[in-house]
């Protein structure tokens, strides 16, 4: 491409996936605040289911606190690489000296591009196609914490379900094992049942609050995954706009057209046509050979 299609390209960076997570977390915190104690119409509900398995619900928020931080960071590492293109492309100084230092997401390709221009600031083919591929590995690495937080989450939530339901039924037994032996009047009776159930409902309880708290961290990791994920997609398609604008594509076919080439084509076809002129000369000598053998054969049979 031409320098002015190479200065067309613009990088968007992740002000807008940036925007959309703020907005998404403080929408989770008003719901996470209405439901809270601190609420103008105070609520006990998440205290409440928190408070029915303390450590499993405790490492759940823990995981989606990294979850969200580590997503956070990933669109926010879009941002030093596309100032970093920026000045590249704004600096005049032939030493690049004044650039900054290129952040881990572009470090292959600062170094391709210094080389490169030492060499006339246009990449080759092969180069353009290695950056491209050496930042789609490390965005697809980077990604890979992430969906795996996510998943994390769902599975404690379930591992929390099938806790609770197994104290569940362990309780259910016990208190139908107790009726059995229960003696005395019916209002006893019935108070002692009402007291044993507390142990199957607390199981209930550690079930669904730890569901609760698993697939809904696992919505919101989810959801800043796929924000920074379109960040640094976007970065990647801008980039690759850009590259295409810098990338010499005419290196290859450069030396099939000049005058040496066209001599080189010429005398191979020379060659071949009189390889072929020889071969020709050749079969048609073996064909006369075999005829004149079958000749003196057919004028020696009669007088045998």
């Amino acid at each position: 491409m031409s320098a002015t299609q190479e200065r067309a390209a613009r990088f968007a960076g992740s002000g807008a996936a940036l925007t959309n997570m703020a907005v998404f977390l403080g929408v989770v915190a008003l719901i996470v605040f209405y439901l809270s104690p601190l609420s103008p119409a105070p609520n006990d509900l998440l205290v409440t289911a928190f408070m029915a398995n303390p450590a499993l619900n405790g490492l759940i928020l823990v995981v989606l606190v990294l979850g969200v931080v580590y997503n956070l960071r990933q669109a926010m590492m879009v941002g030093p690489a596309v100032r970093w293109v920026a000045a590249f492309r704004a600096s005049v100084d032939p030493s690049r000296s004044a650039l900054p230092k290129p952040p881990p997401l572009i470090g292959a390709m600062s170094r391709m591009l210094l080389d490169a221009d030492e060499r006339g600031g246009r990449l080759s083919q092969a180069s353009t196609r290695a950056i491209l591929d050496s930042i789609g590995v490390r965005i697809d690495e980077g990604r890979e914490f992430g969906r795996y937080a996510a998943n994390l989450l769902v599975f404690l939530g379930l591992l929390g379900t099938f806790w609770g339901l197994l104290q569940t039924v362990n309780a259910v037994a016990e208190v139908i094992g107790s009726l059995s032996s229960q003696s005395g009047t019916g209002t006893d009776a019935v108070s002692q049942l009402i007291a044993n159930l507390n142990a199957p409902l607390s199981g209930m309880g550690t079930a669904f609050s730890s569901s609760l708290f698993g697939l809904g961290g696992s919505l919101v990791v989810g959801f800043l995954d796929i924000q920074a994920g379109r960040a640094q997609n976007r970065f990647y398609s801008d980039l690759e706009d850009w590259l295409s604008g810098i990338t010499d594509v005419t290196t290859a076919t450069a030396a099939r057209s000049g005058p040496r080439y066209a001599g080189d084509t010429a005398d191979r076809l020379e060659a071949a046509l009189a390889k072929l002129e020889a071969s020709q000369d050749r079969g048609a000598a073996a064909v006369r050979q075999e005829i004149r053998q079958l000749g003196v054969l057919l004028t020696r049979e009669p007088r045998s």
